[in-house]
Formats: structure tokens, sequence, C-alpha cells
């Protein structure tokens, strides 16, 4: 897999007429779309259904936010490979930033963000494994997409 995303051209990235950096603010601006969607849920019903612990103890904290944490993750290793540093950076700043709103209560969001730092761990864990996992998934695209282009090639 490391060699297919070494070796891939720009030419064969996802949407290739579009920059990197226009795909990671579409990109992010629906997943802030749909978290936000997701937490008006906890104003309207009064709780976070998302907020269920799958597992919970004193060092492992997952929850359902878990896979929204992969699934944004999934997307950006999918359209933006090879900077896995920066988007760990994107994801712990994020991490701080919820915390620090949460702890001086910015905009009443204690109510929604208030987790434990294990969570917050186990975020970045989840963030790192999402990001793989679309590299991963590229690199079968980007495999799949040459295998083509060579019978397609071959049988002309």
């Amino acid at each position: 897999m490391s060699s297919v995303l070494c070796e891939i051209s720009h030419d064969e990235l996802p949407f290739p007429k579009s920059s990197r950096i226009q795909l990671i603010v579409y990109f992010l601006c629906c997943c802030s779309i749909l978290v936000v969607t997701l937490h008006t849920m906890n104003f309207v019903t009064g709780y976070d259904p998302l907020d269920y612990g799958l597992i919970v103890t004193d060092y492992i904290s997952i929850d359902v936010w878990s896979f929204i944490h992969t699934f944004t993750f999934v997307g950006l290793g999918f359209l933006v490979p090879g900077r896995m540093a920066m988007f760990f950076l994107f994801g712990a700043l994020w991490e701080l930033l919820e915390f620090i709103a949460c702890n001086i209560n910015f905009m009443g969001v204690q109510a929604i963000w208030n987790e434990r730092f294990v969570n917050t761990v186990w975020d970045l864990y989840f963030n790192s494994i999402g990001y793989f996992l679309g590299q991963i998934a590229l690199a079968m695209y980007v495999t799949r997409r040459r295998k083509a282009k060579a019978k397609k090639k071959k049988s002309k």
C-alpha cells in the first residue's frame, strides 16, 4: 500500500481538477454541518444519542462519536494522503479547543462537550485509525483505476 501511495500522481487522485485545499474545505464544511446537526439533537431531545458509551472504563472511552471521528479522518486520508502529521495536529488542536471551550463554558457547550481526558485520547486514536483507513481506501481506488486503465489499453 505505501508504495502505491508514494507513486500516486495528482491526476490519479479523486477529483484531480479540484485543489486539495478546496476539497478539504468542502469536506470539512460537510462534516461540520453533520456535527452541528447531531449536536442540535441534544438541544431538541435533551440528550446526545451519540454520547452512548460502547466501552467505558478508567482507561477506555469509546462512544458512538468515536465513529464520527473515524469517518471524518477517513475522508481526509482519502482526499489528502501523506499528511498524517498535519491532520493529527489538526485533531489535537480541535480537542484542545473543545477542552478550553468546555472549561470556560463558551456558549453553553459544556452541556454537549464535557468529556473525560481519556475520551480525548481515544478521539485522537480514532482520528489516526480513520486517516490510515482513508489512505488504504485511496490506495485500493488508485490500484483499481490503474488496472482498469491497463486493461482498457491492452484491449485496444
